[in-house]
């Protein structure tokens, strides 16, 4: 397993700004809490499991929240399917934000955090499918529960979102929706968000 010290936490960039990465320990702590949770999760629940972890909802959104990770910013989040009340998905940064100018100075780290977190997960979830979209490296595992683990990069940037299981039992109805109305029409469906699929 790749060593935690593979990439500095924390690290100044040459405007004065710090680039903060989680380690890979409590980042992968964080992701299977969310990940492994008895799906359906309501609100309710989203917010019990927050405060079990000891983090801390805005002020005035409380789907939206500061972790222990040390980021110093809003750096989670959950979103719910409105007319069932359930959580449909988690969002968890796993590095900070950086200014624009001194981008290029964070990507070699983001890139060996990235891999670390890569090589983590695949210790506990097996072998994810790795793809590349728009510039948009990624890791997907598909979990027996059929919640799903999502890891990204873009440049300097490594998060992670955790799709339930009625969210991807929606996407797939989509999906097949658009299918079958493609074989309907006798014209092949593309994917906007997906234009290489």
């Amino acid at each position: 397993m790749t060593d935690n010290n593979d990439f500095p936490t924390e690290t100044v960039l040459s405007d004065g700004s710090v680039y903060r990465v989680v380690p890979v320990e409590a980042g992968v702590r964080a992701i299977r809490a969310w990940a492994e949770y008895p799906w359906p999760m309501s609100p309710a629940q989203a917010l019990a499991l927050r405060d079990r972890l000891g983090w801390t909802s805005s002020p005035t959104k409380e789907w939206m929240f500061t972790t222990d990770h040390g980021i110093g910013e809003k750096d989670a989040s959950f979103t719910t399917i409105k007319r069932e009340q359930t959580v449909a998905d988690f969002h968890l940064s796993l590095t900070s934000r950086i200014p624009k100018p001194v981008r290029a100075e964070a990507v070699p780290i983001a890139e060996r955090a990235f891999e670390a977190y890569v090589e983590a997960l695949t210790a506990v979830y097996g072998q994810g499918d790795r793809s590349r979209s728009r510039g948009v490296l990624s890791v997907t595992w598909a979990l027996p529960s059929d919640t799903s683990v999502d890891i990204g990069t873009v440049g300097r940037v490594v998060s992670v979102d955790i799709d339930s299981p009625a969210s991807n039992e929606a996407a797939r109805g989509e999906a097949q929706y658009f299918a079958e109305i493609a074989d309907e029409n006798d014209v092949p469906y593309i994917d906007i968000d997906n234009p290489d699929s």
